[in-house]
């Protein structure tokens, strides 16, 4: 896929002094691409081809090699998701203890499919592949935190919690 940046860039000028930051933070200047795709990631709820193409620019790579990147880690998204991106296992553990279940809870709960926003903007879910928190299996993230076993009381109050 052959992306060329656009003319204007999508990011404001405070945000591409912050990715120009990224490129002199580490010895070489590329060490500093995930923590850049992390702040657009977050600036954006999502990282787009025409913001992968001009981060591409800033840090003098191929678009080949950040759309890799940000196409690669869970934690990046190419789709908007809500202020509070709810993450559900569904690894062997968890799906063993309950996370299709859960699934249900979170579409019932948050009243929207898997990889939709709300309308209002607030929330959207996703399965995630293993997170390594089997001990508390089916493991829940919440805009990358883990907050522990997901139940569907614990769904409730993170709804309850955002109001």
């Amino acid at each position: 896929m052959t992306v060329k940046a656009p003319a204007k860039s999508p990011f404001t000028p405070e945000q591409e002094k912050t990715l120009v930051a990224w490129t002199k933070r580490y010895p070489f200047s590329n060490m500093g691409l995930v923590e850049a795709l992390r702040s657009v990631q977050e600036w954006n709820r999502q990282i787009l081809p025409e913001h992968a193409a001009r981060v591409a620019e800033i840090f003098a790579l191929p678009f080949s090699r950040v759309w890799g990147v940000a196409t690669f880690f869970p934690s990046f998204t190419q789709w908007k998701t809500g202020k509070h991106r709810v993450g559900l296992c569904h690894g062997l553990s968890c799906w063993m203890a309950g996370s299709t279940k859960m699934e249900t809870c979170l579409e019932k709960t948050l009243g929207v499919a898997e990889k939709t926003t709300t309308a209002d903007g607030k929330f959207s879910w996703e399965t995630m592949e293993c997170l390594g928190a089997c001990e508390q299996a089916p493991a829940l993230l919440v805009n990358d935190r883990l907050v522990g076993a997901a139940t569907e009381e614990s769904i409730k109050k993170l709804k309850e919690g955002a109001k």
